[in-house]
């Protein structure tokens, strides 16, 4: 007759040959199905990884940044790869790869303008050729106007800048709100000429900021 293995639970009973407590066992065989159920796919072609799906928001330009910083280091919190350091080299290499791309995705998402850009890629913009095809030159006029006042403030005229600064923070609200409404409607043409504007207004804005100089 076959022999049987025995399953069942017996609390503090160390696993066979290991001197390890079997509810340690335990942790680490649930470390292991959670790395498991969130690793990247390396087969070549298959889908990358859903960066909104990995941290469970919602795809959207507006979210909640401090229920993102949660989810990330909750992530960090359960799939360090210092928690696998007695796990296979397989499973520490899926480990430090998961890592990788949750620090990925944070980076990606924690800010407005890469927030942007990395939904249009979702949803399959070609970003280049948004790029080619420009913002308009009513707003390239703009840009340029800002970029000269800017030019010839003082640096340390700090009331100038913040007033400068100011201005360029609004029309820049202005560009995300529209981004977000397109993003929302599936207006992929409006929503990458909004986010090229972020684009060129976040920059402005950071040269604006009366401590820049």
């Amino acid at each position: 007759m076959p022999r049987r293995h025995d399953c069942r639970f017996r609390p503090g009973r160390a696993e066979r040959g290991s001197g390890v407590p079997q509810s340690q066992c335990c942790g680490r065989v649930r470390l292991r199905r959670k790395l498991h159920r969130l690793i990247v796919n390396a087969t070549p072609g298959a889908p990358a990884r859903d960066y909104f799906a990995l941290f469970q928001l919602q795809p959207e330009l507006t979210l909640d940044e401090a229920t993102l910083e949660q989810s990330y280091h909750a992530l960090l919190a359960q799939f360090h790869p210092d928690l696998y350091a007695g796990q296979s080299q397989m499973e520490q290499r899926m480990a430090a790869q998961l890592c990788a791309d949750i620090n990925s995705a944070y980076q990606t998402l924690s800010h407005e303008v890469t927030r942007a850009e990395y939904l249009l890629s979702r949803a399959g913009v070609d970003l280049e050729a948004a790029e080619r095809q420009g913002v308009g030159g009513e707003f390239l006029m703009k840009q340029i106007m800002l970029r000269e006042r800017l030019e010839e403030t003082p640096a340390d005229d700090a009331a100038a800048r913040e007033a400068l600064h100011a201005e360029i923070t609004t029309l820049y609200q202005s560009s995300r709100d529209g981004c977000a409404q397109s993003i929302a409607a599936s207006d992929w043409s409006a929503a990458a000429r909004c986010w090229q504007e972020m684009c060129f207004l976040s920059k402005l804005q950071e040269a604006a900021r009366p401590e820049a100089r």
